[in-house]
């Protein structure tokens, strides 16, 4: 009977220091992970509201009632959820994610399902407003240039005009584009288009 006892706790003894070694290597390898992105571009993806029929808004708008905005469709939210859903495959986890005070932004935003949603004025629509366009795209360049140039992962919903205005380029109804932070202030970020049907990272 000893002999089975000794030969059992031997083994036991075996299973416990390989199960502490495991626990030491997967920190480290955490910490590589960590140390690599840290070392990386900060990725700011920014996206176009998903599909909401129309276009502006209702005569009768009013910012704090969603009933009188124009909405995501069922296929809006559908196609908010399959992006987010593929970024997650991806392997993309953002930081923080920022959405204009719009419904159907913030929505989108949601339906994402990437993370909390806070609201950010300078992503708000301003489509039937153009006079504030110039302050609040010089707004939202000086808060992005205040995130840290390496590391950071971020996504901000907003809309067509914003991100016409600030990147020069146009993107369809839930689809994006990725601004990747240089640290240069002269030439503050790269940018690459970024499908919804078939999103890729960042290169």
């Amino acid at each position: 009977m000893k002999k089975y006892v000794a030969i059992f706790l031997f083994f036991f003894a075996i299973l416990i220091e390989s199960l502490q070694v495991h626990a030491q290597r997967v920190p480290s390898a955490t910490v590589g992970l960590e140390q690599a992105r840290a070392n990386t571009d900060t990725q700011l993806l920014m996206i176009r509201h998903a599909l909401a029929p129309g276009m502006g808004d209702p005569a009768h708008f009013n910012l704090n009632d969603c009933s009188t905005q124009r909405n995501l469709s069922q296929e809006g939210i559908d196609q908010a959820k399959n992006f987010g859903r593929q970024l997650k495959e991806l392997g993309f986890t953002p930081d923080k994610v920022w959405s204009s005070k719009w419904c159907r932004s913030f929505d989108t935003a949601k339906a994402l399902d990437l993370g909390p949603v806070t609201l950010l004025p300078a992503l708000n629509s301003y489509f039937q407003n153009r006079s504030v366009a110039g302050q609040q795209i010089a707004d939202l360049k000086q808060f992005i240039l205040n995130l840290p140039p390496k590391g950071g992962r971020y996504v901000m919903v907003t809309h067509h005009v914003v991100i016409g205005d600030l990147t020069g380029r146009w993107v369809g109804s839930g689809d994006g584009v990725w601004l990747i932070l240089t640290g240069d202030q002269a030439n503050p970020w790269r940018t690459e288009p970024v499908l919804s049907e078939k999103p890729a990272l960042a290169k």
